[in-house]
């Protein structure tokens, strides 16, 4: 009987609350598509929370260790011997690994969510910057094999690490978080939306390019309010300090005060409830991260406008419009406003991508590449 753990706590950073929840999701899913006589295992570390899955084919085991230890615990290859001889799965580089014979029947599976450890370290800021590229170069080295959201994430672990390095594309799905509940309207008005508003989570900055969006509504009164959802996108350590010291809040111009909300998600399922609500989402930044949001919006039907960066465009397909500049940009922004034939065409299209995204489809291709193995 073969038993896939995965492991539920994810690498400590801006996305590790949206991990931990795909990680149940993904926990769920494997479960639902496990083959005969196999089970999933679900690794929580000590201290935090233990769900509870309604599925019998999961066991929910407690680590000796909190959260807060693993990334310098799991440091250590002696760390791993406890999972020896098992399937382990993790969506972050984050987990123990060591060398290995090749035949004590261990199989370990890494996805490698995103690249900004390389494109963009600033953004992570210098320590979690180097402590992804140490986990991740571990992986590389002492995992069965790599797994990507996306083809454009393969590509650059294949510049960094070698052309020939052998990685597959498992997609991913969004939480069930990013998805609208059915209370998700009283979350809105919880929140203080308007009925009808242009979404983002684009922080100031040369990545994150906020400024692109606000020079759109300088440009065009007519455009609706512009909700900011913060805390879903890094953000930058304040004047380069370390220590996670970061810009408190998105500075509004004051011409636009009336015009742009920034919203903090309460809990994670806030999420989910301003996604399903927006006209478009907003996407100029020059990076992509593991692609949850963009995965939710696709779900709930909201077209995705972007700058044409690789991860994104390869999520969004025909399900949303590109520009790489921001004249362009705003061009684009103002039209699906105005053209509200075209904005209801992509709204169809968003929501049949969305549906070639699931957690399902997920299971399946990872029980099938640890069965290849």
């Amino acid at each position: 009987m073969a038993t896939l753990t995965l492991i539920a706590e994810p690498f400590p950073d801006w996305e590790a609350p949206a991990q931990s929840a795909a990680a149940r999701e993904l926990a769920d899913a494997v479960a639902a598509t496990a083959p005969r006589s196999c089970s999933a295992r679900f690794l929580v570390a000590r201290g935090g929370d233990q769900p509870e899955f309604r599925s019998p084919l999961i066991r929910v085991d407690q680590l000796p260790i909190r959260a807060s230890m693993l990334p310098y615990v799991w440091q250590s290859g002696t760390t791993a011997r406890p999972l020896d001889g098992e399937f382990v799965h993790a969506l972050t580089p984050m987990l123990p690994l060591r060398s290995r014979g090749d035949d004590d029947g261990s199989q370990t599976s890494v996805t490698i969510p995103h690249i900004l450890a390389w494109e963009a370290p600033s953004l992570l800021g210098s320590t979690q910057a180097r402590l992804f590229r140490a986990f991740t170069r571990r992986a590389v080295k002492l995992a069965d094999v790599l797994l990507t959201p996306t083809h454009a994430t393969a590509r650059v672990l294949q510049r960094q690490y070698g052309e020939h390095l052998p990685v597959q594309v498992l997609p991913l799905s969004p939480p069930a978080e990013y998805l609208a509940g059915d209370d998700a309207a009283d979350r809105r008005a919880a929140l203080e939306l308007p009925e009808r508003y242009a979404l983002t989570t684009a922080m100031p900055g040369e990545f994150g390019r906020l400024e692109w969006l606000f020079d759109a509504l300088r440009a065009d009164p007519s455009l609706p309010t512009l909700v900011v959802l913060d805390g879903l996108d890094p953000r930058p350590p304040a004047n380069g300090k370390e220590k996670e010291q970061r810009v408190s809040e998105v500075a509004v111009p004051a011409e636009l005060q009336n015009r742009v909300l920034v919203v903090k998600p309460r809990e994670l399922a806030d999420v989910g409830a301003v996604l399903g609500g927006a006209s478009v989402l907003l996407q100029p930044q020059t990076y992509s991260d593991t692609g949850y949001t963009v995965l939710g919006a696709l779900s709930a039907g909201v077209p995705v406008l972007h700058a044409d960066q690789e991860a994104t465009a390869e999520l969004v397909l025909d399900a949303g419009v590109a520009a790489e500049e921001p004249g362009p940009f705003a061009a684009e922004y103002s039209r699906l406003f105005r053209d509200s034939d075209a904005l209801a065409q992509l709204s169809v299209l968003a929501r049949d991508r969305g549906r070639s995204f699931s957690w399902r489809s997920a299971a399946w291709q990872l029980w099938e590449t640890h069965a290849n193995l």
